[in-house]
């Protein structure tokens, strides 16, 4: 059972990532050119999911659920402008470096296709960034939670039962990510790779709620766990690329029978997707090795047995180095 301290803990936490998604919401509606504000919006989305579950106790219960549904909605919508904003900005860059002028055609074309996609992904991403504004969401969020913040000079907030939750949490997500050791040396397991990926993002989200707790204690298990889903979403990107680029081909030939009647001009276009689906191939390869190279540096030092003695530190010496010194406020005594 959360206690006062916890709670309030957590309503900071959630506010916090509540304001840095409002604060995009009219860059992300307005199409802006610069894609930081989707990206930004996108991960306050994601870290609001995470976060709402772990202080559900805290909130009538009613009201997280209708939080959370509403969240999970702009995610979905910002996930697919974003990937392909991201699709669009790794060709433009692969494009610059082609080997070969018969690429060009190909990958000129997929671009084409990407910008027409994503123009349309606009009209009801914005929608969805509208839905959220008039449903009143955030300002409820607000209204419930900065009440409870605001009581964070007059409450100790560093209390066991607090440890505790962020003990069982971490360590929970945790047990998840390691159940998929064995998979890590199958690299045909592309499912269950992505499925690891999953786990290692919502063991960050999770373990960058509590980092305020241990001071930079959980700082070099925050960078492995970052590596972990980011090496392992450059393998998804690739896995994903394979089966796009092979059903881009086919549209694309259809397209051109439909309106020229004959593939000649579709042959133009062959050879510079192939090139990008062997590159994506080579490169998969790649961040695979590299994956198995980091994990198994990590199981050798011994790194998430490690986290795990961190956060259970509080348990075994309360009274002497918690809470951390540099987040510890004068008025903050313990009651």
């Amino acid at each position: 059972m959360l206690d006062e301290g916890a709670c309030v803990f957590g309503a900071g936490v959630l506010l916090k990532h509540r304001d840095a998604l409002d604060k995009e919401i009219e860059a992300v509606h307005d199409g802006s050119q610069d894609t930081d504000p989707i990206h930004d919006a996108r991960v306050a989305s994601r870290r609001l999911r995470a976060t709402i579950p772990l202080f559900k106790d805290c909130m009538p219960s009613k009201k997280a659920k209708k939080w959370l549904k509403r969240i999970q909605k702009v995610t979905r919508a910002l996930g697919e402008a974003r990937d392909t904003d991201v699709q669009l900005e790794w060709l433009g860059k692969t494009y610059l470096l082609l080997p070969e002028r018969k690429y060009r055609p190909g990958v000129s074309r997929l671009m084409l296709r990407l910008r027409q996609k994503r123009e349309k992904l606009q009209k009801p991403l914005a929608q969805t960034m509208e839905k959220l504004t008039s449903s009143g969401i955030l300002d409820a969020m607000a209204a419930e939670l900065q009440p409870v913040a605001d009581r964070a000079q007059a409450v100790y907030i560093f209390t066991p039962a607090l440890y505790q939750h962020s003990f069982q949490a971490i360590s929970g997500r945790l047990e998840t990510l390691l159940a998929y050791d064995e998979i890590v040396y199958q690299p045909e397991k592309v499912t269950e790779l992505h499925q690891m990926r999953i786990a290692a993002k919502w063991l960050r989200y999770t373990t960058e709620t509590f980092a305020p707790l241990y001071a930079e204690q959980l700082k070099p298990y925050l960078q492995a766990v970052r590596a972990v889903q980011d090496i392992l979403g450059e393998i998804h990107d690739c896995d994903m690329w394979q089966a796009f680029l092979t059903q881009f081909l086919e549209e694309e030939r259809q397209r051109t029978l439909e309106y020229f009647g004959h593939e000649t001009y579709f042959k133009r276009v062959v050879a510079g997707i192939q090139y990008l689906e062997r590159e994506r191939l080579k490169e998969r390869g790649e961040f695979y090795q590299k994956f198995v190279s980091e994990w198994q540096t990590w199981q050798a030092e011994g790194l998430w047995s490690d986290l795990r003695r961190t956060i259970q530190v509080p348990f075994l010496q309360p009274g002497d180095i918690y809470p951390p010194l540099n987040l510890q406020s004068s008025d903050q005594t313990p009651a």
